[in-house]
């Protein structure tokens, strides 16, 4: 007999309803469960090869750029089967994070209508537009093959030792000033850091495998080590906000003093520890220079990063008011940069500019009010759905994929106050990937622990 025949029969019998137009809710549900558990069993089984590819994504991304991009497109591409033939399986949270970025997107669309395509056509727009677009379908993949036995974290875990080792690579053995994987270094020490925000939340399951704990550790050591030898100190900073919520959120069975005096020691081991490297004493003395003439109200008259910084947010905003509603498009903020720089040949530092170092300014100055709106929106959405899993009542792999996605979070919002991490492309399919990895992963946790209180709850009543 088959197998949902035979539990057709079973259930009828343990509720007692052999006859009538319809049966009782618990069987719709149990047999409903089953037909989701038969599927899992099978699509699990593609796990491992998806590990291997987000490997190759997050571990290539800068080594081997247009390889990387390839294989998140293909693997978004490869997703919307998914999602057209599994979609009655799929849970409707899901909305909660396809939606505000298919808002976002929707501003993005509406201002070049409103401006016209970018000079570079739509080749350059869309593959800039559509990456953050195409991570809706994976979260469908990475829900659907989700298997509580085995370890969804050690992707992660390998990202964060291969952007170590680079780091290495690039400060020790290429002598070169500041590690930026081949290509940026600002980017790099970003990556870096929603790597190890990412990995910081894998405690629980890495401590419940063998050699898990070192494992852990060693993925963490790397990233921070990456982080450091990047010079960034945006990821710096950002770091430590990681790290006092990582630690609120560990020792919540201590008080809120405990915790607060266990994250300042441990903060302020990280300072010590770290001051003595040339590197950040560097990039210290460099911070302390550029932001004491503003706090003593002094006239800036080095032209330095941060002065860069000041000036494109003051032409972004002016940028901003002058249109409102839809912005300038993806043509105009080069052209403003340029013919504010016409007018005023001291800052010929911006010329080299092509954003405005600051997401919000970006979004308010390229798509208008439409376009920040639809911004804000995004991030309180997403933040919303990782934090409401956080909660006790919750298992903590659920709770864990839940923190993985808050921290990530909070580096991108931190990043986007000096630089534009929902523009640049490598940041977009970082966000793009792993948010919806972690998204799919926890609301397939959700589903192995609801699945194992319905199986049991029947059994209890006995």
């Amino acid at each position: 007999m088959p197998r949902l025949a035979y539990l057709d029969v079973l259930v009828c019998c343990r509720f007692g309803r052999t006859t009538g137009r319809g049966i009782s809710g618990e069987f719709l549900e149990m047999k409903t469960s089953l037909a989701q558990s038969e599927l899992q069993a099978r699509l699990s089984t593609i796990e491992p090869l998806l590990n291997a590819v987000a490997v190759f994504i997050l571990a290539t991304i800068f080594l081997f750029w247009d390889g990387s991009r390839a294989a998140y497109v293909l693997l978004a591409l490869a997703a919307l089967v998914f999602v057209i033939k599994y979609r009655p399986q799929l849970p409707s949270d899901q909305r909660l994070y396809a939606w505000p970025i298919i808002a976002y997107f929707g501003a993005s669309a509406l201002s070049v209508l409103a401006n016209g395509l970018p000079e570079s056509g739509v080749n350059s727009l869309g593959s800039r537009s559509l990456l953050l677009l195409m991570a809706i379908p994976l979260v469908s993949i990475f829900y659907l093959s989700f298997n509580s036995e085995r370890n969804a974290w050690i992707k992660f875990a390998v990202a964060c030792m291969v952007m170590g080792a680079q780091a290495l690579i690039d400060t020790q053995i290429l002598n070169e000033a500041r590690a930026d994987g081949g290509h940026n270094s600002a980017a790099f020490g970003f990556t870096a850091l929603a790597m190890t925000s990412v990995m910081i939340a894998s405690y629980y399951r890495f401590s419940q495998i063998r050699f898990g704990k070192a494992i852990y550790f060693l993925a963490l050591l790397m990233g921070v080590c990456a982080m450091i030898l990047s010079g960034t100190r945006t990821s710096w900073l950002a770091g430590f906000a990681v790290v006092v919520i990582a630690m609120i959120f560990y020792l919540n069975r201590y008080s809120f003093l405990k915790r607060a005096l266990i994250a300042i020691t441990l903060l302020t081991g990280i300072i010590i520890v770290s001051s003595s490297l040339p590197i950040v004493q560097k990039r210290v003395d460099q911070m302390i220079e550029m932001v004491t003439p503003y706090v003593k109200g002094e006239e800036q008259t080095e032209f330095n990063s941060l002065r860069k910084r000041v000036e494109l947010w003051k032409l972004g905003w002016q940028m901003g008011m002058e249109n409102k509603i839809f912005g300038l498009g993806h043509n105009g903020i080069k052209q403003e940069i340029n013919a504010y720089v016409a007018k005023a040949p001291h800052l010929k530092g911006l010329g080299t500019k092509s954003h405005l170092h600051n997401q919000f300014m970006q979004t308010f100055a390229m798509s208008g009010l439409v376009g920040l709106f639809s911004f804000v929106a995004l991030l309180i959405c997403h933040f919303w759905i990782f934090t409401k899993y956080l909660g006790k009542q919750y298992s903590m792999e659920v709770r864990c994929f839940a923190l993985a996605g808050l921290l990530l979070m909070v580096a991108y919002l931190l990043k986007s106050v000096p630089g534009v991490p929902f523009y640049g492309k490598q940041y977009l399919v970082i966000y793009g990937f792993v948010s919806a990895a972690i998204w799919g992963s926890l609301l397939g946790a959700l589903r192995e622990s609801n699945r194992t209180g319905a199986f049991i709850a029947p059994q209890a009543s006995n």
